[in-house]
């Protein structure tokens, strides 16, 4: 299971650098987006969701600061890290 998450996360990585890197094709500068630009962009409801159900359900500040910290976070830079652990579990497993 490990292992198709590294794949998944890869994957994501790179779809989010290229995503990144799209701008330098019309000689524009390279922009870094964050997580939470990037979520907000595919699927609104379900990031307004998370907040809602954090904030009334399960504790207040798990959003603020917690996930806020996170969602300002260069989208390629967490899902590159998240690779990374995925790829560390995978390499301990086999051992």
């Amino acid at each position: 299971m490990s292992r198709v998450l590294f794949i998944f996360f890869l994957l994501l990585t790179a779809a989010a650098a290229a995503y990144d890197a799209a701008p330098l094709m019309n000689g524009m500068e390279l922009r870094l987006h964050a997580l939470g630009e990037v979520w907000f962009r595919i699927h609104p409801g379900s990031l307004n969701l998370l907040q809602a159900g954090l904030e009334r359900h399960v504790w207040p500040p798990l959003w603020d600061p917690g996930m806020t910290t996170l969602l300002l976070l260069p989208a390629v830079a967490v899902f590159s890290v998240l690779a990374l652990f995925f790829l560390l579990l995978t390499l301990r497993r086999r051992r």
